[in-house]
């Protein structure tokens, strides 16, 4: 049992709780490319005790074979969104033709990784600081990497590098647990429900390059996917919500439907669902997309921030009555 006064031995690998959270697990001593096969027993028996959300803390930066050997450990690689035609990114006027393959080649030819995205407002390889919106420092909101898509990332990586003093944290929610204690007759109204998930707009607010803001979120481009889903693996029930933004509930009115969802988000990100994570340089947080909501805290208009983010391969969202 991982709790918050012990910490568990396993292969050379410390496992602690989180503190003050009910989920999530701290895991220290693991080199990123010399992962045996106890030590991945280890940490799939955390995530699966610890609700999806593991930590991976170390005393230095990491490479980007060593982040990509830590992503493989949860999964196949998937491109970065933005780096491939229809991965989170529209197709340009003219690439209509381009196979992943070529798109793959001219990224590999122009010193970019398709595997690895950088979040922040510093320039990559300079770290020089860069203009970003100003919408960049407020608050992003709840969301689940890319479920706009039919096929959503069930991992997601990222690896603080340079981190404000004091702003930035990052936001946790468990949708198991909220699915676990979903009210009755909320269950009722929304047992074989789907949703759409907006792709118009990023988790900061600033709308998607080649994008438009639809009239309402019933036009609103995205992929539906079943309210409540079943996380293949543990054979848990978890809701999956995506974004606030421009969300609607298929084959209701829109108002039903704002009112609807209103409730489910009310209850998803109570405070007892939820850990906030301070950040230290050097750490990796990995997070099951399909038992996790996340958001980003503000920053100040002087703080500078800095990640790496890798993801895996997704699989079909499976309805939890599936």
């Amino acid at each position: 049992m991982i709790d918050e006064q012990t910490a568990t031995t396993v292969a050379g690998l410390t496992v602690r709780a989180l503190p003050g959270a009910r989920f999530g697990a701290e895991i220290t001593g693991l080199d990123p490319l010399r992962i045996g096969d106890e030590q991945r027993a280890a940490i799939w028996d955390a995530y699966a005790e610890r609700h999806g959300l593991l930590c991976f803390s170390f005393d230095r930066l990491l490479e980007a074979d060593e982040l990509h050997a830590l992503t493989a450990v949860f999964g196949k690689n998937e491109f970065a969104p933005g780096m491939i035609n229809g991965i989170g990114k529209g197709t340009p006027k003219g690439e209509e033709h381009l196979t992943v393959e070529e798109q793959v080649a001219a990224l590999r030819a122009r010193g970019e990784d398709p595997y690895l995205a950088f979040i922040g407002n510093l320039t990559p390889g300079t770290l020089e600081a860069k203009p970003v919106d100003d919408r960049f420092y407020g608050e992003w909101e709840w969301h689940s990497d890319m479920s706009y898509i039919a096929v959503p990332p069930t991992f997601s990586l990222l690896h603080g590098r340079v981190i404000p003093d004091e702003d930035g944290d990052t936001g946790f929610c468990s949708q198991v647990m909220a699915a676990r204690e979903l009210p009755e007759g909320l269950r009722r109204r929304v047992a074989s429900r789907w949703a759409k998930h907006d792709s118009t707009y990023g988790s900061s607010g600033v709308m998607r390059e080649g994008m438009d803001a639809p009239a309402s979120p019933v036009e609103a481009l995205g992929h539906a996917h079943p309210i409540l889903r079943r996380v293949p693996g543990t054979g848990e029930e978890a809701l999956f919500l995506g974004r606030r933004t421009n969300g609607y509930i298929v084959g209701l009115p829109l108002e039903e439907s704002e009112r609807l969802l209103d409730q489910l988000w009310a209850h998803a990100t109570q405070e007892r669902f939820c850990y906030r994570h301070r950040w230290r340089a050097g750490q990796v947080v990995v997070w099951d997309n399909r038992m996790m909501m996340h958001m980003r805290h503000p920053l100040a208009n002087d703080d500078v921030r800095f990640m790496w983010r890798t993801q895996t391969k997704g699989e079909p969202v499976v309805p939890a009555g599936g």
